[in-house]
């Protein structure tokens, strides 16, 4: 081999190096960006979180609508009449004299709106949906991590089904409009509560009680979501951490179980459907009990 064919050769082989230490240094640098924020902390049944509260109460019992016993649907309220709005120095002062955790994490069962990874309608847009069924399945005792993908999407058609009975739409539902759906179709108890503060929704996740958020899905910021992400969002609240994190099941993403959320982010975020612009929606969110 000639001098100029092995500087050739050794020239190529460095060039070759370098590009292999430049891939892995990127794709490191990759990796730990997109890294999903979760928070190490032991997660809480509803049961263990309210003890003994739980013995003298009636089980909750869903209201599954089926052709063998089909569900009589009233007529929907009018908007101002599914807000309930709790007095605000009720809510405050309960939430200043509550004992409060440093952190907790409520075991609540995660599925994607899109749970076979089929974002074609109506699941590109399931995220109440999805949001309402993780609730409920929190508050029949269903254990934490991913729900079966077949049975999260059986789930996600028949609340589909049942608004577009009863609503005659499931697009785009206000968050009073899924208050009401929480409560008609899964027989919880759902309340809207506007302009909430931290401290108050940190009191609701206390007491064991999972908080929807509606939100301006852009401004969330979530590196998973498609694109932009969604315009309009909603994700469940299960926790918060001592360093000012709310943790979320986000059904946006398959990433989302016990997804991280920074808490100003949430209140930033947070905003009601408003036509089509929440971004400057109401702030309002939905508590949900048994």
């Amino acid at each position: 081999m000639s001098g100029k064919i092995k500087r050739t050769f050794k020239n190529s082989v460095v060039i070759l190096i370098l590009f292999l230490i430049v891939l892995s240094v990127g794709y490191y640098l990759w990796s730990k960006r997109m890294v999903v924020p979760r928070a190490e902390i032991e997660e809480l049944t509803y049961e263990q979180v309210v003890g003994d509260e739980l013995q003298n109460q009636d089980a909750v019992v869903a209201v599954f609508p089926s052709e063998e016993e089909p569900v009589t649907i009233p007529d929907l309220p009018p908007e101002e009449d599914l807000i309930v709005d709790l007095p605000a120095d009720e809510i405050a002062t309960a939430a200043s004299d509550a004992q409060l955790p440093t952190e907790i994490n409520l075991a609540v069962p995660f599925t994607s709106q899109a749970p076979s990874a089929n974002w074609d309608l109506p699941y590109q847009e399931a995220c109440e949906e999805a949001s309402a069924y993780m609730v409920y399945l929190y508050y029949q005792g269903v254990p934490s991590g991913v729900i079966d993908p077949d049975q999260a999407e059986q789930a996600i058609l028949e609340i589909v089904d049942f608004e577009n009975d009863y609503l005659g739409y499931y697009l785009d539902t206000t968050a009073a409009e899924t208050a009401n759906i929480i409560d008609m179709f899964y027989g919880l108890s759902a309340t809207i509560v506007d302009n909430p503060t931290i401290d108050e929704i940190k009191a609701e996740l206390a007491a064991g009680r999972p908080v929807i958020v509606p939100a301006a899905g852009r401004q969330l910021g979530n590196p998973f979501f498609s694109g932009e992400g969604p315009l309009y969002h909603m994700l469940v609240l299960r926790g918060y951490t001592a360093d000012g994190k709310f943790i979320s099941n986000d059904p946006g993403t398959r990433n989302g179980n016990g997804y991280v959320y920074s808490q100003d982010v949430i209140m930033e975020a947070m905003g009601d459907w408003n036509d089509g612009d929440p971004a400057n929606g109401v702030k309002r969110v939905i508590f949900v009990s048994p």
